[in-house]
This record gives C-alpha cells, structure tokens and sequence, in this order.
C-alpha cells in the first residue's frame, strides 16, 4: 500500500503505524507521529491502523542553535 511519509510517497506492506515507524528505520523515542494531520501518541502506535493513501508526519527535535 502507498502512504505519503513527510510528503514523500513510501510502499509499505504493514497497516500496522508501529511496524511502519520500525520498517522506516526511526528511533520511537526520539520522534513524535501525525497521522492526516492528528498526533497520535506514542503509547497508541502498535494499535493504530494507517490505510492507503493517508499521511505519517514524523518530526524528530533538533538541538543545538
């Protein structure tokens, strides 16, 4: 199925939001994840469902200045 992840289209073969996050190679605890534009928290990752064509934002903070 194809997603949009940051606006890049990305194939994946899970509906599964924590396998995503995984499969793309992120480090849970250091990002926060909106699906279609609503946050979803981080404990609720391995039971929330994305289906094709619906957009994963995944920021990471930044550090330093």
């Amino acid at each position: 199925m194809r997603i949009l992840v940051n606006d890049e289209p990305v194939d994946v073969t899970t509906s599964n939001l924590g396998e995503i996050l995984d499969h793309l190679g992120y480090q849970r605890n250091e990002i926060v994840v909106a699906h279609n534009s609503e946050f979803v928290s981080r404990t609720h990752w391995d039971e929330h469902t994305v289906k094709e064509h619906d957009t994963l934002d995944v920021l990471a903070a930044m550090f330093g200045g």
